[in-house]
């Protein structure tokens, strides 16, 4: 018997593009996802570093319990992060951005006047960033273990936001 070979190849090329444009979503959110961990990765960093210097440096007694908390709650959101990313087989930095480091150089450079401003000034900024960073992944990101993380995460980093503003409206 002869079939005809026209229909078996259109019905592999329907079924190949199928196969090639459901695994491109897969590819842009295993993107997503690994840039978005990196970056929370780097933040919970730049917070928990940012602290230990306020810590040592502050002066002021709210701002410097402002930085344990923050130490804390990020050394948590870090330990989250790491279980959530476990699945995803994503690998986290292990060092801070160049940006983040200069962020941090010109934290401890700081007079010992400025210090607690400057400190509470990075705060409110890191905070900003990192509240827009984690509402838009929680609104666009692929749902699974790095969402969850992340939906987890956005009510303490609000609360952090809303806590580091009210120390500089006070100052």
């Amino acid at each position: 018997m002869h079939y005809p070979r026209i229909p078996m190849i259109a019905a592999f090329a329907i079924t190949y593009s199928f196969t090639t444009i459901s695994i491109i979503p897969a590819y842009a959110q295993d993107a997503a996802s690994t840039a978005f961990a990196q970056k929370a990765a780097q933040s919970d960093m730049f917070e928990i570093e940012a602290g230990k210097v306020a810590i040592a440096r502050g002066k002021d007694d709210a701002a410097k319990q402002f930085a344990r908390d923050m130490v804390m709650d990020h050394t948590k959101s870090s330990t989250d992060l790491k279980s959530a990313v476990e699945a995803e087989k994503i690998e986290l930095p292990t060092g801070l951005t160049q940006e983040n480091t200069d962020k941090l150089a010109a934290l401890e450079a700081a007079s010992d006047v400025d210090f607690d401003q400057a400190y509470l000034a990075t705060q409110v900024a890191a905070h900003e960033e990192a509240v827009a960073m984690f509402t838009s992944y929680v609104k666009d990101g692929p749902d699974g273990p790095i969402k969850n993380f992340a939906t987890a995460t956005l009510g303490t980093l609000r609360t952090h936001a809303i806590k580091v503003h009210g120390l500089t409206d006070n100052k």
